[in-house]
């Protein structure tokens, strides 16, 4: 071999074999990692009370979809009628502090506004929503779902940043005559910029202190709203 060094082919074959074995062993390395989440899984954060919160990351966007699954010691109804009583938002609701009903469209249709505190330097964050009651299995079953909607009426707090994206649902299902089964889920996008410490906190605290709180709330304002449940549909 033209120019070769004594012994150099050997040398090649065991470079080669190191090569391989160095290639192998980092495929099997990267197969023991975890995979990165994707946009479309759900990762649980946190299990705690026997609430599960879990996020799913959204592309292009810092802000994740949140959701959270646990039992309340109520019927669904009793649930359905907290979370009509919108200017009680502010004892129960994770950071509420302002909730008010701005509009009635008709008896299960409303547009609420809300604001939510931030820690210091981050500003206050406000939405205008519209929430729709759906009696999907009277009285078993019911939902309130949510969106964001343009309110031109409602002028912006100083020093807030209002929401223009925030779309989300509360599912109520009874499991017996005393507890229900709450599935809570929010997709929505702050606006401006947000810390990370901020967005791993929120992240994991939103989900669990809401259902949290409907547990607390639910305990406070026991009978309170016999005369509002009863208004309710009465099912087959």
């Amino acid at each position: 071999m033209d120019g070769a060094l004594p012994g150099a082919k050997h040398d090649m074959g065991g470079w080669n074999r190191a090569c391989r074995a160095t290639l192998l062993l980092g495929l099997v390395l990267q197969a023991s990692l975890p995979a990165p989440a994707r946009a479309s899984d759900w990762e649980v954060l946190v299990e705690r009370d026997g609430i599960v919160a879990s996020r799913r990351l959204v592309e292009g966007r810092d802000f994740p979809q949140l959701r959270a699954v646990g039992e309340v010691p109520g019927t669904p109804y009793e649930v359905l009628a907290i979370l009509r009583d919108v200017p009680a938002y502010v004892e129960w609701l994770p950071d509420c502090v302002d909730s008010k009903t701005v509009r009635v469209i008709d008896a299960w249709r409303s547009v609420v506004y809300m604001r939510t505190d931030a820690p210091w330097p981050v500003s206050d964050r406000e939405a205008v929503v519209e929430n729709q009651v759906n009696f999907t299995d009277a009285p078993a079953k019911v939902s309130v779902s949510f969106r964001a909607v343009t309110a031109a009426n409602v002028m912006q707090k100083p020093g807030t940043v209002r929401m223009k994206f925030a779309t989300g649902s509360y599912t109520i299902e009874a499991i017996d005559k005393a507890r229900s089964r709450v599935h809570y889920e929010i997709d929505a996008d702050p606006g401006g910029a947000l810390p990370d410490w901020l967005i791993v906190l929120q992240s994991r605290r939103n989900p669990l202190e809401t259902i949290a709180g409907l547990r607390r709330q639910i305990e406070k304002t026991r009978g309170k709203y016999q005369t509002e449940i009863a208004r309710f549909p009465s099912g087959t």
